[in-house]
């Protein structure tokens, strides 16, 4: 989940340097792994592929690819509980948990850096879930700095089950809408960087002061999107009515979108009274608390 996201400019590589603040929410999915004799994978509580186009069946061959003289097998199970193309990062969490546990079922003896690069050529935000907590993400969203956020915090989650965002056509539209005011060349990049991590959205987080964050949350992303997909809008309209929430934002490209509390206790209120009022406007919703790690064992 983002609580910040800016999209800085264009790198030579042709994708969007970013400069993000990612905080991880504790609404996961579960993957179980066990030996097996081949590499097997089915999909629990969603419609998703088991074969390559699946982010965690392509962390597996990854790791097979980088040990070809290892007979490494496994039967996978992902149990889905994160909605699919919602601006979560859902695959991407899969990927993470499938490296991670992966290079323990089969001994690889990985470092996190090293897994952390192989996870990045999975997907720009992959290494964000290995680390999970609060992070500054700069580059695509794979470079790292922890955030030592002061504990507490939590979110009323929801989505409109009748929307989705398509990532790569959302960043598309940014370009064409915002390009002009890009910034151009790694000096800039820099600059910007520098602002973010001195400014007063980390100061809040690290002195748990969530009304200040609920203030600053900002993603540049969220009036180009809401622009062409009113139900965005929309949602983030009904959860701007809540009186005692911090503010309210879209997460990653939409359409998922949430609203800050400072504690969990708040959080759970509310989303009892109003998950009805909810429903009944096409949003399926969650309380979810901000985690301080990552990818973890059960």
């Amino acid at each position: 989940m983002n609580l910040h996201l800016a999209l800085l400019g264009l790198r030579d590589d042709g994708f969007h340097e970013l400069a993000m603040v990612m905080q991880a929410i504790d609404l996961c999915d579960e993957l179980m792994l066990e030996t097996h004799s081949g590499l097997q994978l089915h999909c629990e509580g969603a419609e998703l592929a088991s074969d390559q186009t699946n982010l965690v069946m392509q962390a597996a061959l990854l790791l097979r690819q980088a040990f070809p003289e290892r007979q490494l097998n496994a039967r996978m199970h992902l149990r889905k509980r994160i909605p699919v193309r919602a601006g979560l990062g859902g695959g991407s969490s899969n990927a993470a948990a499938a490296l991670v546990g992966l290079n323990r079922l089969w001994e690889l003896e990985l470092s996190a850096e090293e897994l952390r690069l192989y996870g990045a050529q999975l997907g720009s935000d992959v290494p964000f879930f290995m680390a999970g907590g609060t992070q500054l993400c700069f580059g695509r969203g794979e470079r790292l700095e922890p955030v030592a956020k002061t504990g507490g915090g939590a979110v009323l989650l929801g989505k409109r089950v009748d929307a989705s965002v398509n990532t790569a056509w959302a960043y598309g539209l940014c370009r064409q809408e915002l390009g002009q005011g890009y910034l151009r060349g790694e000096q800039a990049f820099c600059r910007a960087r520098q602002t973010m991590r001195h400014g007063e959205m980390v100061a809040a987080l690290q002195r748990g002061d969530f009304p200040t964050v609920g203030e600053l949350l900002c993603n540049q992303m969220e009036g180009v999107v809401t622009a062409q997909v009113p139900a965005v809008g929309k949602s983030l309209e009904l959860l701007g009515q809540i009186p005692n929430c911090c503010g309210v934002s879209m997460s990653g490209s939409g359409p998922s979108v949430f609203a800050l509390f400072p504690t969990m206790e708040a959080a759970q209120v509310t989303h009892r009274s109003l998950s009805g009022h909810l429903k009944d406007n096409g949003m399926d919703s969650w309380a979810c608390g901000l985690r301080e790690d990552g990818v973890r064992f059960c």
